[in-house]
């Protein structure tokens, strides 16, 4: 196959396979000299940045693509040093350990909380807290068996079903193996290195999905029944059953924590992956500023879920769905298309919809600001009209200090959010750093 040689910047990214049978033969450019070089060994497609982009999603980035192998031709490269534009660090470390941490603490709590329900005789309660979770675990499970089938036709069959309700962690494990090796002196440093990058991607790809499945929606649900609890209480503030309400109030807290923090680690990594080809600082900064965008964007959004349920839970369903039909029509009227299969396609937008019930996700190619903005305006509008209902409907019926607590919640939390989005493109946006 003939390849053209080019001595611009490259992009070295995985697209799904076709067919698992199918190999092609391309060439690395080595921009770290600024020159390129053949590989005459069976590599997945590396191509020009002219010629095919790295289709992600995320703010400020297009779809998410796989090629699920790469070959001896980095590994053919011993002799000749490739720089390292974004080596394991200690941050990396620590980050992806965070990781871990946010996703053990989170499945604990659930798991602790849907055994208290059963014990306390709340089956139906158990039973959406168990299926959440259940939900996340089959979910992943599936997409990361996918990709094992992708990355090796012959891949051990008893490790993928091992590995397959835990899935996350197995990513996540291996991107710590490629980071620590990449550091290590060898022929094969400076293919660890490209996997490293690719698996963190892979893995907070994956760690989104857990999130916006389980623990999203698991944070409406229990804020729910502690406040519909509450409402009920002849008696509000009084009785209260500490035990429950302590474990209740850390399982919110740990979903909020990592549904933030997953999409903190994905925007990272897609960051990096984007612009494997040039050197920019990665930023404390940057990380902290995103997280705290987040963090009151989706704590802002979910409370005023859960206050539109207290009012009327045919009004959220209806609320919920019309939002959802918006930015599935937005996304086809902008020809969303990271992938080359329609059917992967339509996948694509149908969870991404879901994910902006939440949050802002950037699903089209090039500049996002007019995007976000309409995406933004749709969103505010929404809240503030259910912060409004909720003044209006319920000064009444609800204990006084959930009632204002509700109204202080929403009110400095969309203003919290906007100023981290307007601190977060005034000085950490990518054009300056990577997070």
């Amino acid at each position: 196959m003939n390849i053209e040689i080019r001595k611009s910047k490259v992009i070295l990214t995985r697209r799904l396979a076709h067919d698992e049978n199918e190999t092609i033969l391309e060439t690395l450019s080595h921009w770290a000299n600024g020159h390129t070089e053949d590989c005459g060994t069976s590599s997945k497609l590396i191509t020009d940045e002219n010629e095919t982009r790295l289709q992600n999603f995320s703010n400020g980035a297009n779809g998410h693509t796989k090629e699920r192998d790469i070959k001896e031709c980095i590994e053919s490269k011993a002799d000749k040093p490739s720089h390292q534009f974004y080596p394991f660090s200690a941050i990396d470390f620590i980050s992806i350990n965070l990781s871990l941490v946010f996703f053990c603490l989170d499945f604990l709590t659930d798991m602790l909380l849907a055994k208290d329900y059963y014990d306390e005789g709340m089956i139906f309660e158990c039973a959406l807290t168990s299926s959440l979770v259940a939900a996340s675990f089959l979910v992943t499970g599936i997409l990361s068996s996918f990709w094992h089938t992708q990355e090796k036709s012959h891949r051990n069959l008893c490790l993928v079903f091992l590995t397959f309700p835990f899935a996350t962690i197995e990513r996540n494990i291996t991107y710590a193996y490629h980071g620590c090796r990449s550091k290590q002196k060898g022929s094969n440093a400076y293919y660890h290195y490209i996997e490293m990058i690719l698996t963190d991607l892979d893995a907070s790809f994956l760690r989104m999905f857990d999130a916006f499945v389980e623990s999203a929606p698991q944070l409406v649900l229990q804020i729910y029944l502690i406040l519909k609890e509450q409402e009920n209480m002849e008696s509000c503030g009084e009785d209260i059953e500490v035990h429950s309400h302590i474990l209740r109030l850390i399982t919110v807290l740990s979903s909020w924590v990592s549904v933030s923090w997953s999409v903190t680690s994905y925007y990272r990594a897609l960051c990096v992956s984007n612009a494997m080809h040039t050197a920019q600082q990665r930023t404390l900064l940057a990380a902290v500023g995103y997280f705290m965008w987040r963090v009151f964007e989706i704590g802002t959004r979910v409370v005023a879920l859960v206050l539109i349920i207290l009012m009327n839970p045919i009004i959220f369903l209806l609320t919920v769905v019309f939002h959802y039909i918006a930015v599935v029509t937005w996304s086809f009227a902008t020809k969303v298309k990271p992938y080359k299969k329609l059917h992967e396609n339509i996948a694509f937008v149908l969870f991404i919809g879901f994910v902006q019930v939440f949050s802002f996700m950037n699903t089209i190619f090039g500049k996002s600001r007019y995007h976000a903005l309409l995406y933004y305006t749709f969103f505010y509008i929404e809240n503030i009209v259910i912060l409004i209902l909720w003044i209006v409907l319920k000064k009444e019926s609800f204990c006084p200090w959930i009632y204002h607590g509700a109204v202080g919640i929403v009110a400095s939390g969309i203003v919290m959010n906007l100023v981290f989005i307007a601190c977060f493109y005034k000085v950490c946006h990518p054009k300056t750093g990577i997070i």
